[in-house]
């Protein structure tokens, strides 16, 4: 895999409150998702990849752990958590030199006794579950049709099996939750929540945000109406099930405060 060089590594995002703090320690995802994807969108515009092509060739970040044993002394009793990663994914399916630096930092971090929290498409890895109890886990999970799958997240793991890594990190005893966004409107796909609801029971939180930068979305009749109904069942189905719910309305704020501090944080060199 080729390599890059950054100049720092750690910034605060914004998203998740004061002592937030995130990592990009890979440039690039070979998941390719296809709704389009933000961060491919984002590091197109700011030059950082030129095409899809170049962005599904992932580049590890060469002085990674170099800069976070650097920045971490100075992050000490002010950050409440590091997030890997808004613009990768930590455990990227079929890509072992990813989850293998991923750990490397994750250990690190725990070091620090700073929690991390990672977001995947991939699998969760077992030597992560080894680690802190403190960290927080998540996959996204906008579908349980392999067909879509292949169709719009043609790089990342089986829902099944993204399911189970999950599954063991709760059984463990990890705060877990899913990510169900960018959840698809009718025209795109048609399916059921609850039916994808209903494979994940057993997580703590659970956060449905809407399909954004695409305009075929606007083409279904009535989708903010589909979204707010969407949103209601999500909603109450979480309520009867515990799980902490977060909805369309803050997963779209959290888009807006994205978008303020990723051109000059996320995508430093």
């Amino acid at each position: 895999m080729e390599t890059v060089t950054r100049k720092s590594l750690l910034y605060g995002t914004g998203i998740g409150g004061p002592g937030a703090y995130a990592a990009t320690h890979v440039v690039g995802c070979s998941h390719g998702c296809r709704f389009p994807c933000y961060a491919f969108l984002m590091m197109q515009r700011f030059g950082k990849v030129a095409t899809y092509e170049e962005w599904c060739q992932p580049r590890l970040v060469a002085n990674a752990l170099q800069l976070a044993q650097k920045e971490l002394p100075r992050l000490r009793g002010k950050a409440r958590s590091v997030h890997l990663s808004f613009a990768t994914d930590a455990f990227m399916y079929q890509h072992p030199e990813v989850t293998a630096l991923t750990l490397q930092l994750m250990r690190l971090i725990d070091s620090y006794d700073i929690p991390v929290h990672t977001l995947t498409k991939g699998v969760i890895p077992e030597d992560a579950l080894r680690l802190s109890h403190e960290n927080q886990f998540g996959i996204t999970l906008v579908s349980v049709d392999e067909d879509f799958r292949k169709r719009y997240e043609p790089g990342t793991a089986p829902y099944a099996a993204r399911i189970a890594g999950l599954r063991r990190a709760h059984d463990l005893g990890f705060h877990c939750f899913v990510n169900m966004e960018p959840y698809p409107t009718p025209n795109i796909w048609q399916q059921d929540i609850l039916r994808v609801l209903e494979t994940i029971p057993f997580v703590d939180e659970i956060r449905l945000g809407q399909l954004n930068y695409n305009d075929v979305v606007k083409q279904y009749p009535g989708w903010r109406a589909f979204y707010r109904q969407t949103g209601v069942i999500a909603r109450d189905w979480c309520a009867s099930h515990g799980i902490q719910y977060e909805g369309i309305a803050a997963a779209h704020a959290a888009h807006r405060r994205r978008s303020a501090w990723e051109p000059g944080d996320l995508f430093s060199a």
